[in-house]
């Protein structure tokens, strides 16, 4: 069966914004369609976030070419194998920013999906977890110590490390000397310590853009 089905009803909705009404025509996907279709439940709701506060800001010719049909059918198939509510809003949220136009530097759309669909259900939770830890101005000229004791609630400091490795293969982290940085290091927790740390990449910029992970789009 076409996993796309219960998600072309929300896609319909995309037409007053340049989504040719027989663009959807001869759209499939092999998937798991019950997958999609509480896919479909949470992309509903970032499409209405879509429509009354960032119409403007929609990529009419993206919105019309093959790249956004394969974006959706990577979110599908990206939802296949999500464990959690948690997963599926955020592809519904980064398969929505997708339809946005951003200042330069132009974003990756489809190599960000391909990394999205990628992050297993730790790693995300991480993910989302480390920009807390970090400097909310700009997190990321900020760092993490490569040694230093943090971690997150419900994960032991094994498993914290194990998704950052994860993360960093992903090519969301990396590691950076930082041993002269600054002068010294400070004495808070998240900054203890010397040597390599952890920092952001570009592409976890895109990540946390199409996914309004820092509330940069909405």
């Amino acid at each position: 069966m076409n996993a796309l089905e219960p998600l072309l009803p929300v896609l319909q909705t995309l037409e007053p914004l340049g989504l040719p009404a027989a663009a959807l025509q001869g759209w499939y996907a092999y998937a798991n369609q019950k997958q999609a279709a509480r896919l479909a439940k949470h992309l509903e709701y970032e499409l209405r976030l879509v429509h009354q506060m960032l119409s403007t800001r929609v990529d009419h010719t993206y919105l019309r070419s093959d790249a956004f049909q394969a974006n959706v059918v990577q979110a599908v198939r990206a939802a296949e194998i999500a464990e959690s509510e948690d997963k599926l809003r955020f592809i519904a949220c980064a398969l929505a920013g997708c339809i946005l136009s951003f200042p330069p530097p132009q974003l990756d759309k489809f190599q960000t999906m391909r990394i999205i669909e990628s992050l297993s259900e730790r790693e995300l939770r991480v993910f989302v977890e480390y920009f807390r830890i970090l400097d909310p101005i700009d997190p990321y000229q900020d760092f993490i110590p490569v040694d230093s004791q943090v971690s997150i609630a419900g994960l032991s400091r094994q498993e914290f490390v194990a998704a950052l490795l994860g993360l960093e293969q992903l090519g969301l982290l990396t590691k950076e000397n930082v041993s002269d940085r600054d002068g010294e290091w400070t004495d808070t927790p998240a900054h203890s310590g010397q040597g390599f740390a952890w920092k952001l990449t570009a592409l976890a910029r895109q990540v946390a853009t199409l996914s309004r992970l820092r509330g940069d789009v909405l």
